[in-house]
């Protein structure tokens, strides 16, 4: 398990990376850190495109939890889910198949706080060390 922060403009959330989950997809983001990206909301999920490129399904989920951090592969994406997506029943869905790779710790604290975030805002992703 590897530490991580995702800083958005008024708060920062503090995320577990899951190397057992999807050890290749994990790895290239660690070595990517940081990564910068700009906010795009789905429902109540944030996506931020990536330079990050990871071409094979792990532990590849098309319903995933409150709190999951994921990769989009179609979108070279980091996908944060703290709620429902428009395509979600009683489940959570992302638009297709993710990577899930962790989890965001204590998300019952910082769901208000997502749903503030706008389409367009700075997001940021760093090891817990920088």
């Amino acid at each position: 398990m590897k530490r991580i922060k995702i800083k958005f403009k008024d708060f920062e959330i503090e995320a577990e990376l899951y190397e057992e989950l999807a050890p290749k997809t994990v790895r290239k983001i660690l070595e990517s850190l940081p990564i910068k990206g700009i906010v795009n909301r789905w429902g109540d999920e944030i996506y931020f495109e990536t330079d990050v490129i990871v071409d094979e399904e792990e532990n590849s989920k098309e319903v995933v939890e409150l709190g999951d951090i994921a990769y989009w592969i179609p979108g070279r994406a980091i996908c944060l889910f703290f709620g429902k997506t428009p395509i979600s029943d009683d489940k959570i869905r992302p638009a297709s198949a993710v990577n899930v790779i962790g989890k965001i710790i204590n998300i019952e604290k910082y769901i208000d706080k997502l749903r503030e975030v706008k389409d367009g805002e700075v997001v940021e992703v760093r090891s817990d060390a920088q």
